[in-house]
């Protein structure tokens, strides 16, 4: 079976956007959550985030809705333990500026030279 890797971070997000996931070139993910949520809705977000990679929707010809409405199911279970920190380790900066509008990004490689540029 396989077990992805991903990557959890805490940003600041618009109200709209809760969590968001980017496929990486070596097969990693690195899933970004708002940091303004409650634990538990943090913990719902990850998990709706985990159904997405572990129903490889990243790599899916079907329409976006279909596969919203597919990670909204509260199946098939994605992890039997999920372990979320509070808050972002203290010295690691993960913060982007506060946008006031959802960015578009052309690329994922432009998307990550954004986030690396803020650490």
């Amino acid at each position: 079976m396989w077990t992805p890797q991903y990557f959890v971070r805490y940003l600041d997000f618009p109200a709209t956007v809760e969590g968001v996931t980017v496929p990486n070139d070596d097969g990693t993910f690195d899933i970004y959550i708002s940091r303004n949520l409650s634990d538990a809705r943090r913990r719902e977000c990850l998990e709706h985030e985990l159904r997405h990679i572990n129903l490889d929707h990243f790599y899916s010809p079907r329409p976006v809705p279909a596969l919203e409405s597919e990670a909204r199911s509260p199946s098939p279970p994605v992890a039997p333990q999920l372990d979320i920190p509070a808050a972002i380790p203290v010295g690691i900066p993960l913060d982007v500026p506060h946008p006031s509008s959802i960015p578009h990004f052309p690329s994922l490689s432009h998307l990550r030279s954004l986030l690396l540029s803020q650490k």
